[in-house]
């Protein structure tokens, strides 16, 4: 039976869809109903190879990096058949395993997912994974359908980035909006799910908008075409500034320790121990869908420049790079990414992705200057869905985001 309490909320319905009845709005597909079960990790596998595009962080490898997480994999069936899979972490709250009630309570997100095969209804499968998650205990459902909404061309965004007129990417007229990607997120709305606000800078969670530089289709030249003028020069530089590229593993990650601490000194973030660094190389490297390269740039055997290059079917990832401020002027970054491209272009990759940008276009805002250096890189700037929250249990929702903007 449903909890109709204050606190709680009724749980989702996947209909009635945006409009009318919805019909036209829903993807062509199957109308039986979607289940979810729990699946091993070979079955999520299998369903990850019919989806070269899906993020590394549905990977069911990616759990065993995330160890302050709990981890499990679902699967979605419909008409017999396995058509999707979740990998959903869990954190619980911050209260002793045998306490009543709020000891099994516990938030449940999914990150870029879940991933399910074309003609399955999204917020049909949505509605069977809240429910399934309800009854294990969780008080909040957190996830990132994966999909683009609207793209921006670099050009576009950096040429705002001057202009007092904009204020916020989506203030910019698009290149691309995918009508199929509105209507589900208003779909999601009237199902009672809370849309991610769209702020200026960065909020807890994977970034709503990415910087991806295309690949598909492209050669080294024509990448380097993209990227604006002073870019592609410095670029071309750092290629003669007499660094050697290596690849390297665990052994030497000390070094990528004290890049990471200087650099997080320098730009003000907190950096990630070296034993997350050592589970990334072992497990989501050691992976069966999964590579990771750990790129050094040196200068006469002195490591000056790092960066983890992730792939995963045919899209590639830079998520970490760190830099020292020694030989600043050979620009091993710059060489350390276009390395990465190309080992992108030789893959068959899609795009490059180098994270996430802050929703604001103001250039008299400090944090822009990361969206300056990406689109001059050039890399587009796409907005996916973001993050989306069901609440089941609204008290415990309010105060563990409390607890977490405390911590």
């Amino acid at each position: 039976m449903t909890d109709t309490s204050p606190d709680a909320t009724t749980l989702p319905s996947p209909s009635p869809a945006a409009g009318g009845d919805g019909a036209a709005d829903r993807p062509a597909g199957s109308d039986s109903p979607v289940t979810v079960r729990p699946i091993t990790e070979a079955e999520h596998v299998e369903v990850l190879r019919r989806h070269p595009g899906a993020s590394f962080l549905q990977n069911p490898a990616w759990q065993r990096v995330k160890t302050d997480w709990s981890g499990q994999s679902l699967g979605f069936e419909q008409d017999g058949r396995l058509v999707g899979a979740a990998l959903v972490l869990g954190r619980r709250l911050p209260v002793p395993a045998r306490t009543p009630v709020l000891g099994r309570a516990f938030l449940a997100y999914v990150a870029e997912g879940p991933v399910l095969d074309e003609g399955v209804d999204v917020l049909a499968a949505l509605t069977a994974l809240v429910a399934e998650l309800h009854a294990q205990g969780a008080f909040l459902v957190r996830v990132a359908p994966p999909g683009v909404v609207r793209r921006w061309d670099a050009d576009t965004v950096r040429k705002s980035l001057t202009d007092p007129q904009h204020r916020m990417l989506t203030d910019l007229p698009a290149a691309e909006e995918d009508p199929a990607a509105v209507a589900l997120e208003e779909r999601l709305r009237e199902a009672g799910w809370i849309a991610p606000e769209v702020l200026p800078g960065f909020s807890a969670g994977q970034p709503m908008f990415q910087a991806r530089i295309p690949l598909e289709g492209l050669d080294e030249e024509a990448v380097l075409a993209r990227m604006s003028g002073s870019s592609r020069k410095r670029t071309r530089r750092s290629m003669r500034s007499d660094l050697d590229v290596v690849t390297a593993g665990p052994e030497r990650l000390d070094e990528w320790d004290e890049l990471q601490h200087e650099t997080a000194a320098r730009d003000r973030f907190t950096g990630r121990p070296k034993e997350y660094f050592e589970r990334v190389l072992a497990e989501l490297g050691g992976s069966e869908l999964a590579d990771v390269t750990y790129y050094l740039a040196e200068f006469e055997g002195d490591p000056v420049a790092a960066a983890f290059h992730f792939r995963q079917g045919h899209v590639c990832w830079r998520p970490y790079s760190a830099s020292s401020q020694k030989e600043r002027k050979r620009d091993a970054p710059r060489l350390l990414e276009f390395e990465q491209i190309r080992a992108g272009l030789a893959d068959g990759c899609h795009w490059l992705d180098l994270g996430g940008v802050p929703g604001s276009v103001d250039g008299e805002d400090r944090i822009t200057g990361l969206t300056e250096f990406k689109t001059t890189q050039g890399a587009d700037i796409v907005q996916t869905h973001g993050e989306w929250d069901f609440p089941l249990h609204k008290v415990l929702t309010h105060a563990f985001t409390l607890y977490m903007s405390r911590r």
